[in-house]
């Protein structure tokens, strides 16, 4: 129907509608903070409804970060600030090519940093400029476990955020496929949903507008049919004519019948799009319990290269203190020195400044003493002109100044070399994993980050105090100097002189308070008996699995060669105990008795007839008690620095029987230590058996989250064999329309449409579906190949855990082996000459060796088991991204209060020194109390 009406009132009704068009840029949309919030909250609902199965669980959907991380974004995210650019590329931002660019690029501000700047604030530190280097390396993270190492990585790993915001894109892919299938409002064609206004001006004249407005909505259906309806009204004018307007309804329903027809094509992208996201979600579990693994063994590692290094550490002690004791040797060895001279002249004369370094006999003309002083050269020189005397004392003074190292010394200088330069490059080494491992946790590199030790102190095999009492004893022996050192056993050398008064007095005190520390170490290892009764009491022949994280027993053999050792361990505790306790009664004596002012006050206080000479029957009958091992008894008067030579004699043997009491306590403690060592058990939840091989690739097979995914990848393949065939089909497509005239009806029409076209240009189609048949081939093979993957991965843990499980117990043996081979090559049982160098060696490095070895299969094990786990698709972890194991939810950690006393456990050991209470000290060889029955 068309209307007329007045000129005036169309130009009123242009007007209004050029004033509506004016203020149509304040409706221009909603706004960005808008559809992000929708696309969030159906992104977010999409992701829960693939959250049901327990087995891809994830504690996090929220695409932002954690508000303590480095990347977490505090501004706004729709119109954030700019960040730091790079000044050359940033000139295009504001001209390009000579023009102009958009000015208002920095109306949001601009940042200094693209990090948050934030995330240095529970440090105690603040990034005052862009530079990151200047607040990185003022952070110090400490003691970081490995709980908070996975913590660490939630908050800042960037792959994690990437994995979130991959299950965030495969639902929003998934909301864009849903939307297709739903009831969408139409926008074609034009005035659709908005209004349309075109106006004509030609130049002969007769003016024209038309207005379009309305609104249509459509509705695909899931058998591939489409139902569309629209409303749209047309006002059109013409100058001269008025204004007339034409409002419609039209509708139309199309429906394929060949091509494009049927649930199974027009359903395949909203199919595929959610077994997408259920993919990702399944994909995140999955990473999940890699990147806990990742940690893990990364953490474990950390843990083993410090012990490594620690243990590389001991070896370099223990080479220098064994270089020490050869040139000690030496010192003693070359004090002495001759050469030949047939006659020594007759008018010379020995001056009285080499009276105890030079003597002559049996044609040797002879150098007492390790040095000579250029003074000592002129004397030397000085006493005849003769030739063969100035010959043969040239000789003698080449021979002295020529520094003479047995072949023993020599070899462990080599051996010192080579272990020094081995062990800094694993410090090297060791830096450069701890930096790889704070890029793995998400954090720069040079923030000072330290690992806690939990892990590797088991592996601390001998308390570090122990260690540090052999380096006490030997520093303290060089202190002292050559006149504190025990008169040489060179035939024919002097006679030492008596040594200082003051100087002994302090060697025997410093020598009683390193006595009584050693005591405290003495008890350290009775403690260390506990533990290892504890495993004992834990177990028995009929049940070598025990109920507390202990260590467990593989056969029965293996728990009674522990039995055994830890035999032999009190038989050598026991030993070593009196043995102390006899150097300590003695050097408290000596202590006692240098209680005094001077040397002749000690005379005075022990001399009874007034002789100024100590007699045998004069001493304190304590000291006629003593053992011979500490002192050489006295047979006959003594002046007093005679007596004070045999103190210092006696003081400094027992310097070096302590010495060998330490190194038989650091046997004794590495024998204990070494076997109450853990490995964690190998067993499924709910059992307490090992799986066998084929349990664990059956468990494999059926949780793997990635192949799950693969054998669904396979039907996706599968059904895109369907939609390329279906492409190759005819067209053939119903469509019934019609327009509804809603003021007279009188146009009112319908309309029915075939719409066919024969499949003749089809090359496209036929290669699509070739290609398609060639990709469900490629990914069943695909599968297969992962599959075979998993089993081959799953064997080759489960193998290599039962090989470290064995090397462990062979490792235990070896640390033993290894540590009395080194005390008894150390303490010159190993036999004389080249041989016993060789010997040396080969305990040091036999000793290195069995710890690396220890800590290495204990990691590998570890390591391992993670790996199996992890493959097998079990390894559930807590909502903090921890493994839900039994070792690693640290609540669960044995503590001190779990361990009965050592008196329940080895009731021998009550006393002080683990002796019986009918043992004395002259017992030679004290009686070896049997081991408490075990069960």
């Amino acid at each position: 129907m068309r209307i007329s009406v007045t000129q005036s009132a169309w130009n009123r009704r242009i007007a209004g509608l050029l004033l509506a068009m004016m203020v149509l840029p304040a409706f221009s949309g909603c706004s960005r903070k808008f559809w992000r919030e929708q696309a969030e909250g159906d992104t977010y609902r999409a992701i829960s409804e693939k959250l049901t199965d327990e087995r891809w669980q994830n504690p996090r959907m929220s695409l932002t970060p954690d508000k303590r991380s480095r990347f977490y974004d505090p501004y706004d995210p729709d119109k954030p600030p700019l960040p730091p650019d790079d000044p050359a590329a940033h000139q295009f931002m504001h001209c390009v090519d000579g023009k102009e660019h958009f000015k208002y690029w920095h109306a949001t501000g601009d940042t200094v940093t693209v990090e948050n700047p934030a995330w240095l604030e529970p440090y105690e530190v603040l990034l005052n400029s862009g530079n990151p280097v200047e607040g990185h390396e003022l952070v110090e993270i400490p003691k970081v476990d490995l709980a908070a190492a996975v913590d660490l990585t939630y908050i800042h790993s960037r792959e994690y955020q990437f994995q979130v915001e991959e299950v965030y894109l495969r639902a929003l892919a998934l909301t864009q496929q849903r939307f297709q299938l739903n009831t969408q409002f139409n926008l074609v064609p034009a005035g659709f949903g908005g209004a349309n206004l075109s106006a004509g001006f030609p130049h002969n004249g007769g003016r024209n507008a038309t207005l379009l407005n309305g609104l249509g909505v459509q509705q695909r259906l899931p058998a591939g049919g489409q139902f569309a309806v629209g409303v749209l009204n047309s006002i059109t004018w013409r100058a001269g004519q008025g204004m007339g307007s034409a409002p419609s309804l039209g509708w139309s329903i199309t429906q394929p019948l060949l091509n494009l027809a049927g649930r199974k094509v027009t359903l395949e992208n909203l199919t595929q799009s959610e077994r997408n996201l259920l993919y990702e979600v399944r994909d995140m579990a999955r990473f999940r319990q890699v990147l806990f693994t990742n940690v893990a063994n990364d953490y474990l590692r950390l843990q083993q290269s410090a012990q490594n290094i620690i243990n590389a550490e001991n070896n370099i002690r223990q080479i220098e203190q064994q270089i020490e004791v050869g040139r000690a040797d030496d010192d003693r060895e070359y004090r002495k020195l001759s050469v030949p001279l047939v006659d020594f002249p007759e008018d010379a004369e020995i001056p009285e400044s080499l009276k105890d370094k030079v003597i002559y006999g049996d044609d040797f003309l002879t150098w007492l003493g390790v040095e000579i002083t250029d003074e000592q050269k002129a004397d030397l020189l000085a006493i005849s002109d003769g030739s063969a005397f100035q010959a043969a004392a040239q000789e003698l003074i080449q021979l002295r100044e020529t520094e003479t190292i047995n072949l023993t010394v020599l070899q462990l200088v080599t051996r010192l070399n080579q272990q020094q330069n081995a062990l800094k490059n694993s410090r090297r080494q060791l830096r450069d994993q701890l930096d790889a491992f704070k890029i793995r946790l998400g954090l720069p590199p040079n923030v000072e980050l330290t690992i806690d030790d939990t892990f590797i102190t088991p592996f601390e095999l001998i308390d570090a105090d122990l260690l540090a009492f052999v380096d006490k004893l030997n520093d303290f022996a060089k202190e002292q100097g050559p006149a504190m050192l025990p008169g040489s056993d060179v035939p024919g050398d002097v006679e030492r002189s008596a040594p200082d008064f003051e100087q002994l007095k302090k060697y025997v005190a410093t020598l009683v308070e390193i006595k009584d520390r050693i005591t405290t170490e003495l008890d350290q290892v009775k403690q260390d008996f506990v533990p290892v009764r504890d495993v004992l009491d834990a177990t028995s022949p009929e049940n070598l699995q025990p109920e507390k994280r202990l260590r467990a027993f593989g056969t029965v053999e293996e728990r009674e060669r522990v039995i055994h050792d830890v035999a032999n361990d009190l038989r050598l505790y026991r030993l070593i105990a009196q043995k102390f306790e006899q150097i300590s009664a003695s050097l408290d004596i000596f202590n006692q008795t240098l209680q005094m002012e001077s040397v002749d006050e000690v005379v005075k206080a022990l001399d009874k007839d007034g002789d100024n000479l100590i007699a045998p029957s004069e001493l304190p009958l304590d000291w006629n008690n003593l053992p011979s091992m500490s002192f050489q008894k006295i047979t006959e008067k003594k002046t007093g620095e005679e007596f004070l030579g045999m103190v210092r004699d006696a003081s400094m043997d027992m310097r070096e029987r302590l010495v060998k009491i330490v190194a038989g306590l650091q046997v004794v403690q590495a024998g204990l230590r070494v076997e109450v060592i853990a490995l964690n058990p190998f067993t499924l939840p709910g059992s307490d058996e090992t799986p066998d091989l084929e349990e664990v690739v059956v468990i494999a097979i059926n949780n793997r989250h990635d192949l799950m995914n693969a054998r669904a990848a396979v039907m996706d393949s599968r059904r895109k064999v369907e939609i390329a065939a279906n492409a190759l089909m005819a067209k053939l497509d119903v469509t019934v329309g019609g327009q509804v005239d809603p003021d007279s009806g009188n146009n009112d029409s319908t309309n029915v449409t075939i719409d066919f076209k024969t499949p003749l240009n089809q090359v496209v189609a036929r290669n699509v579906y070739n290609a398609a048949l060639i990709d469900y081939q490629r990914d069943r093979r695909s599968y297969m190949s992962l599959e075979d993957s998993v089993k081959q991965s799953v064997r080759s843990s489960w193998r290599q855990l039962m090989v470290n499980k064995e090397q462990l117990e062979i490792d235990r043996q070896t640390v033993r082996i290894s540590a009395l081979q080194y005390d008894n090559v150390a303490s010159g049982g190993g036999g004389g000459g080249g041989g016993n160098a060789l010997n040396l060696l080969n305990a040091l490095s036999s000793v290195l060796t069995a710890q690396n070895s220890l800590v290495s299969d204990w990691v590998s094990y570890e390591s391992n088991r993670l790996n199996i786990f992890r493959d097998m698709g079990i390894m559930e972890l807590d909502p903090n991204g921890v493994w839900e194991d039994e070792f690693y939810q640290l609540d669960d950690q044995p503590t001190s209060e779990d361990m009965p006393a050592s008196s329940e456990l080895f009731p021998e050991l009550q006393s002080d020194t683990g002796l019986q209470s009918d043992a004395t000290v002259t017992d030679p060889e004290p009686a070896i109390p049997v081991l408490p029955e075990i069960p």
